[in-house]
């Protein structure tokens, strides 16, 4: 943003935790500031981190967030840090974490240094209050492109597409109706501003969908629990078949897709299905934060739990998803970081983090997260295996073959 020195600045003084000691700068008056909730704010001189002088050239790179203005609630900037879902690692709606983003994983970057050692690097915030605004973004995005001045151009989608209605509630801010979101993703991709994050819009939808675990369940390779997505129309049209039919499914999978289970180890994916499937759950495809999946035992209770996750007001949502259930001690998680200098082929993962989640709620309360989550160590995965190192490395191994698929 463009604006002026209100007062003399010494950068020997200046101190990161002391704000005071920041400069002072008044904005630029075509600047318009908002407050959060809306309502503009006064365009007053402020305390600003960093500053530049004003240049000519390009900068390196130019970075778009498209970030959640909406419907707020000071619980956003009150939740203290978990290992779950807030603080500097952890969701959209936090500044805390928007900040940590931008210090840490922008500005820290060495690629983006200017040769005065600077940062070579625009960041805009394109700030959506609905998902109407996303809707409206095509029109809007040759405008947009031409304001971003870097010679390399990416966006961040800091926004949970999902297939619901706007509800206005704070509790569920940054869901956005996942057909505007991608929309306005690939409307941003053609102009010539790709996203860097999450994912590509093509790839976003499919991996957020969660229809893939149903095509890749038949594939041995993928080690994937059975699935089958369910109709909307199906379940309202012939409730008591739909579940004797997502059932059926499940145990045809099965049936052609056995889990290898060596002798003495307890059957494979879970006990209780040992003898046919039936146990599992019922979730929705773009959802987010460990909600709207139910655990159902049985037909009827499948029938009762696919009804109520299926007529929920303001859904938008063709099929639900339902899964056989798994046993498990935890989740384990590859992140795959590419190499800049890395060529097509094999990609090992770069880091290997696990997560466990706590007891399962019984509420029969849909959209609700039923069970806390919390990161473990090493040391605390080999404490739930009695110490088996050799079960550990099995783990990882087996873990790795699987992401080769």
């Amino acid at each position: 943003l463009e604006g002026t020195l209100k007062e003399a600045y010494d950068p020997n003084h200046f101190d990161a935790a002391k704000p005071a000691t920041w400069p002072l700068v008044q904005p630029s008056p075509d600047i318009v500031f908002e407050v959060k909730g809306g309502g503009k704010a006064p365009s007053e001189a402020r305390r600003v981190r960093h500053i530049r002088d004003p240049i000519t050239h390009a900068p390196l790179l130019s970075l778009l967030f498209v970030r959640w203005g909406g419907a707020y609630s000071a619980w956003m900037d009150e939740q203290e840090a978990n290992d779950g879902d807030w603080g500097k690692y952890g969701s959209p709606p936090s500044d805390e974490y928007m900040a940590a983003l931008v210090e840490l994983g922008v500005l820290a970057h060495p690629r983006i240094k200017s040769e005065d050692g600077g940062n070579s690097v625009e960041i805009f915030n394109l700030i959506v209050k609905s998902s109407v605004d996303l809707w409206n973004l095509p029109g809007k995005v040759e405008k947009l492109r031409s304001i971003l001045r870097g010679k390399k151009r990416t966006s961040f989608w800091m926004l949970w597409p999902a297939e619901w209605e706007d509800t206005g509630d704070p509790d569920f801010a940054c869901y956005v109706e996942r057909q505007a979101m991608h929309n306005a993703m690939r409307a941003c991709e053609a102009q010539g501003v790709p996203a860097g994050f999450p994912h590509p819009a093509d790839q976003l939808e499919l991996i957020t969908s969660k229809s893939w675990m149903a095509t890749l369940s038949v594939h041995p390779g993928a080690r994937l629990p059975a699935c089958t997505l369910v109709s909307k129309d199906r379940i309202v049209n012939d409730l008591p078949g739909a579940a004797k039919e997502a059932l059926a499914a499940l145990g045809q999978i099965r049936k052609l897709n056995p889990f290898p289970v060596k002798p003495g180890e307890p059957p494979a994916p879970s006990e209780i299905n040992k003898d046919g499937v039936q146990k599992g759950v019922v979730k929705l495809g773009w959802s987010w934060e460990n909600r709207f999946v139910s655990v159902f035992v049985g037909e009827e209770q499948l029938r009762k739990r696919m009804k109520d996750m299926m007529s929920q007001p303001g859904l938008l949502a063709s099929y639900c998803i339902v899964q056989e259930w798994v046993d498990f001690d935890f989740e384990m998680r590859l992140y795959f970081l590419p190499p800049p200098t890395w060529e097509q082929g094999t990609l090992q993962p770069t880091r290997i983090e696990c997560n466990a989640w706590g007891a399962r709620s019984q509420e029969d309360t849909v959209g609700q997260s039923h069970a806390s989550f919390s990161k473990l160590t090493e040391d605390a995965c080999l404490q739930r295996w009695s110490g088996d190192a050799e079960a550990w490395a099995s783990a990882k191994a087996q873990a790795i073959e699987t992401s080769q698929l």
